[in-house]
């Protein structure tokens, strides 16, 4: 047998790594995980140095004192006269105040150490307790440093190979998206990856801060599932690294001082940041990759351009990003059989807002340009069009040093971008469904107007 899939995992500051750590949710004992330090001297569910084990998922203690209430936790055994190897079970019977029933077998020996509620320290631990699909992890907020390389141990890095796991970072209370838990490494480590995955399962990561303290070849995720709501500082290996075939989905991530590789790297992207680096912010992968809503902002060096595409992709979709002041193009347009771009600006890049590249075919829908060296080069294949495109006599921006994106009411500029976008009707329907901006921002009309838009993050 194994860990249950409904099991849930806290990670604290305050904890140690070899604590319970866990419950499995629904389970009709009491959650001890959820507390600083593991149960001693509390008269009932005790942490003891004198387990038995007799080679079955039978566990005794003279002392421990056990009550319904273990049933559901996770403890964590180790030593004693067999040496065993330090585990984590789960508590399925309570059979009397001596005695319990685990998950599965453990080695036979007497004096082995128990340990009973708490939380783990480290949120590379976790990977060690034997996490299967479907485990919740939560991380409280704190900061967490990684001293080594070395994945699924105290300290290190966090490897989940298949297993599907959600892993969400809090405040003050489970769930409250406060703030982050910072993961980040201040030592002399290389080559690493905070949080890693497998070609196969589907992890989501949300509301987590990592630093790769520009350590070399460091990546903050790599990863085949969902990055919700992180933070990504200084890593030198992307940000988040997806794959080839299955692509992970970032929505409302951020990026910055980043450097020497694509800092979302063949990522599907919504809602994203990527300022301030020396590398491209956006790369596509091998597969068809979308950006909605994105920024490439200020991302430095000869060769950094704010979004590009891979000619081993199929297509990339561009729809209401903005590049802005990066070193090379704003958007390096690039694929097996076309890109497109919709309702997207492109200001104040060194290279070409909108470039195309080889013979692929470039399709751009209501899409506008500003101070770039060159506005648009979409090339002349047949297949790319450019259908009602705004070149901009100004800025389109409020003020884009101070990263305020959102569109300026000059006439030329900003205005000209303003309801500028598609859809404004939908086919077959005589009700406007709306008046889209070009961009990432949708301006707000006065009280009464006859649109009202927010910023989308």
């Amino acid at each position: 047998m194994a860990l249950a899939a409904a099991t849930v995992w806290e990670v604290r500051t305050a904890g140690v790594d070899d604590q319970g750590g866990g419950f499995v949710a629904g389970a009709a004992g009491t959650d001890y995980s959820q507390a600083n330090a593991k149960r001693t001297a509390t008269g009932t569910d005790d942490s003891t140095v004198d387990a038995v084990a007799n080679g079955t998922t039978t566990l005794t203690s003279a002392t421990a004192n056990f009550q319904a209430s273990i049933v559901g936790n996770i403890i964590c055994l180790s030593g004693g006269t067999g040496t065993l190897a330090k585990g984590w079970y789960q508590v399925t019977v309570r059979t009397n105040a001596t005695t319990i029933t685990l998950d599965r077998t453990v080695a036979a020996g007497t004096g082995i150490t128990m340990n009973i509620g708490g939380a783990l320290a480290s949120p590379g631990m976790i990977g060690g307790t034997g996490l299967v699909t479907g485990n919740y992890i939560w991380i409280k907020a704190g900061t967490y440093t990684v001293t080594s390389a070395s994945t699924n141990i105290s300290g290190g890095c966090l490897s989940l190979g298949s297993q599907a796991v959600y892993i969400e970072g809090y405040n003050a209370a489970r769930g409250d998206l406060g703030t982050k838990p910072l993961i980040q490494t201040n030592g002399a480590i290389t080559t690493f990856t905070f949080i890693n995955q497998g070609t196969n399962g589907q992890q989501f990561v949300r509301n987590i801060e990592f630093d790769g303290n520009s350590r070399s070849l460091s990546v903050g995720c790599g990863i085949r599932g969902w990055v919700y709501a992180c933070k990504f500082s200084n890593f030198t290996n992307s940000a988040i690294l997806g794959g080839s075939l299955v692509l992970p989905i970032a929505v409302d991530c951020y990026a910055t001082g980043c450097s020497a590789a694509v800092v979302f790297n063949a990522i599907n992207c919504v809602n994203c940041v990527g300022a301030d680096n020396t590398f491209t912010a956006f790369h596509a992968g091998s597969a068809d990759c979308f950006y909605i809503r994105c920024l490439a902002d200020t991302n430095t060096g000869a060769t950094s351009d704010g979004f590009s595409g891979s000619a081993a992709a199929e297509k990339q979709f561009y729809v209401n990003c903005v590049a802005y002041a990066n070193g090379r193009h704003g958007f390096f347009m690039n694929g097996q059989r076309g890109c497109t771009a919709i309702n997207c600006l492109s200001e104040s890049n060194v290279g070409t807002g909108y470039l195309h590249n080889s013979n692929i075919q470039i399709s751009l829908f209501n899409c506008g340009a500003f101070g770039n060296a060159t506005d648009f080069n979409i090339g002349t294949n047949s297949g790319s069009w450019s259908i009602a495109p705004v070149t901009g006599t100004g800025s389109f921006f409020t003020n884009a040093s101070a990263q305020d994106f959102t569109l300026n009411n000059t006439a030329g500029a900003g205005a000209a971008a303003r309801a500028a976008g598609i859809p404004g009707t939908l086919l077959g329907l005589t009700t406007p469904v709306g008046y889209l901006d070009m961009g990432v921002y949708q301006h707000q009309d006065p009280a009464g107007g006859s649109s009202a838009h927010s910023a989308v993050f």
